[in-house]
């Protein structure tokens, strides 16, 4: 992906973080505030043998306090947000589109 578009892409997704932030309840946007971060592209398993792989844009992660065993990823192709779960076995299963980013959240 060119640089532009990254940058792009990046800008989109923040703007839609932050549309999301606002209408969320004040605990869940503290949570949100300390696990947020920049977001990356991820290589997540789209079933729980690795048999498929989908790449998502990262959008929390964990800090090793007060963590989910949730993880929020974008999924630009489809303009959603959804969840990934580490499972037991160490896969990084994506389990697929939830809507807004402040839908997702409230998923969770």
């Amino acid at each position: 992906m060119p640089m532009i578009e990254i940058k792009e892409t990046l800008e989109r997704i923040q703007l839609k973080v932050t549309e999301g932030l606002v209408v969320l309840a004040p605990h869940l946007q503290s949570w949100l505030h300390e696990h947020l971060i920049e977001p990356r592209q991820v290589r997540l398993a789209t079933d729980a043998e690795e048999n498929s792989v989908k790449t998502l844009w990262l959008i929390t992660d964990h800090i090793g306090k007060n963590d989910s065993s949730y993880r929020i990823v974008c999924d630009e192709d489809e303009e959603a947000f959804g969840l990934e779960c580490t499972l037991d076995t160490g896969v990084e299963w994506y389990m697929g589109n939830h809507g807004s980013f402040s839908e997702t959240v409230e998923r969770m």
